[in-house]
């Protein structure tokens, strides 16, 4: 199964602004949902990453932009796994 996950993303001091991560990660139990993004966690299958994106304060945002790209491929990806 599928899952989007979000996590604050480490930039640089010279960055202004927030930034966040998003990914999508494949666990194997619905029920033991890991609490961080980490290839090397034994809950987890498999992680894509999508990226930081810089987190604005309307919906016209990067992060909100990608939250969304991020779930419809995340609802394609379980469509085809069930």
């Amino acid at each position: 199964m599928w899952i989007v996950m979000t996590a604050s993303a480490h930039m640089p001091s010279t960055c202004r602004g927030k930034y966040r991560k998003v990914a999508l990660v494949e666990v194997k139990d619905p029920a033991d949902m890991p609490s961080r993004i980490d290839e090397r966690d034994r809950r987890i299958v498999q992680v894509r990453h999508k990226g930081n994106h810089h987190f604005g304060k309307t919906d016209r945002g990067a992060y909100q932009r990608a939250v969304v790209a991020a779930q419809t491929l995340c609802d394609e990806l379980n469509k085809e796994n069930a």
